[in-house]
């Protein structure tokens, strides 16, 4: 069946033409060929778009499950690869997942998984958020991005971060100077870029070095492969612009985003690209009730999770939460709702659907971006999410 009559017949069960998200069967938001492939993320700032990662291992609601035992990991990924089917159900953009080198979160190798997604799904987007760059030679990830791009049928979307402090050392037992990461970022950055454009390219530089001309054997279907860079800093942001590339953040205040927004808009000017808010991608961790006491049961238990993992991820002093990654912030959040409780995450946001209306509509306005990428904790949350906060956002913010 074709992806496109797939996906009409997912929603025309739904009825009244309509997917949960309030996407028509017309698929206005974009189709680039014959097959039903969606558009790029970042493509068309007049619409917004939506979405969902996940978290490997924080989903589980097993009480006392063993993180260590192979079966409970199992179940895990096999929970991941049914999710981007539900997501793709739902009428999300895009699904994610992040790469992480820690007990709990199951996911080392996200391309793997992806893999496995791309073979049950054939409209969504699918994409990293993000792959650790500086755990890999960059013309592996560009073979990997090419690869997942021809697997997906050209839905792949790259996204690319310098990854967890001490995780590179956990993982490779090299322990990198903050000097080192930065050169050793910029450098991988340049040389991912040549892998993906170019053929027969050379590079010279201290960390990495094609000395023969080289191709890259698996060459993505999408031209260019969108590619987002996360981080925090301007600088980052203006690697981005500079790129062509997208931007999604997670740490700071809304002010924040606004101005790595406009700095990106003008980095990209400069450099000959065009930047919008369709560029800028917002995270924010969601819990949904019909009621706003069932809202807070879910924060509650989101909040369980996230407990768990960060006790997990801290036993033994061997590691220290990342200053700039809000995924592992607790404490004061861009809600009131969710300030000052235990194990709460900073970028978690949660009520009754017209209260996430409203709050996510502040976020839309204050940072200027038009794509949210968010994570709910349960398939009764997704389904409410997309059948009430999607359409209604979507009728407040996009043009008619």
């Amino acid at each position: 069946m074709a992806a496109r009559n797939r996906q009409a017949d997912l929603c025309a069960r739904k009825g009244n033409g309509m997917c949960p998200s309030g996407r028509p069967l017309d698929a206005s938001r974009g189709r680039t060929d014959d097959v039903g492939v969606s558009a790029p993320i970042a493509e068309d700032p007049r619409t917004l778009k939506f979405v969902h990662t996940y978290g490997v291992g924080l989903h589980g609601t097993e009480p006392g499950a063993d993180v260590h035992d192979p079966r409970w990991q199992r179940r895990q990924i096999e929970d991941f690869v049914r999710f981007t089917a539900e997501a793709e159900e739902l009428g999300f953009d895009g699904a994610t997942l992040t790469e992480h080198h820690a007990p709990l979160m199951t996911c080392p190798s996200p391309h793997l998984l992806l893999a496995a997604a791309a073979g049950q799904t054939t409209t969504i987007r699918l994409g990293t958020a993000v792959t650790v760059l500086p755990l890999y030679h960059p013309v592996r990830v560009a073979e990997e991005a090419g690869t997942l791009d021809l697997l997906s049928g050209g839905r792949f979307e790259l996204g690319l971060g310098r990854g967890v402090p001490k995780e590179a050392l956990f993982a490779t037992g090299r322990n990198l100077s903050p000097e080192e990461l930065n050169q050793g970022w910029t450098e991988a950055l340049d040389l991912l870029r040549l892998a993906l454009t170019e053929r027969d390219f050379t590079f010279d530089g201290r960390f990495f070095q094609v000395t023969e001309p080289t191709t890259i054997a698996t060459r993505p279907l999408q031209d260019p492969l969108p590619v987002w860079l996360g981080g925090s800093s301007l600088d980052t942001m203006g690697k981005a612009a500079a790129n062509g590339w997208s931007i999604m953040r997670n740490f700071g205040s809304n002010a924040d985003h606004r101005e790595a927004l406009d700095h990106y808009v003008k980095t990209a000017a400069e450099h000959g690209h065009g930047g919008t808010g369709a560029n800028l991608m917002i995270e924010r961790f969601v819990a949904i009730g019909e009621s706003e006491e069932e809202a807070e049961r879910n924060l509650d238990s989101l909040a369980r999770s996230f407990g768990r993992f960060l006790s997990i991820y801290l036993a033994g002093g061997g590691r220290k939460l990342p200053e700039t990654d809000a995924e592992f912030h607790v404490g004061q959040s861009p809600e009131d709702t969710v300030a000052k409780k235990p194990n709460r995450p900073a970028i978690a946001v949660s009520g009754t659907p017209d209260q996430l209306v409203e709050r996510l509509s502040d976020v839309l306005e204050e940072t200027g971006a038009r794509r949210l990428i968010v994570e709910l904790f349960s398939s009764k949350e997704r389904r409410l999410f997309a059948r009430e906060v999607i359409p209604a956002l979507r009728a407040r913010w996009e043009p008619n």
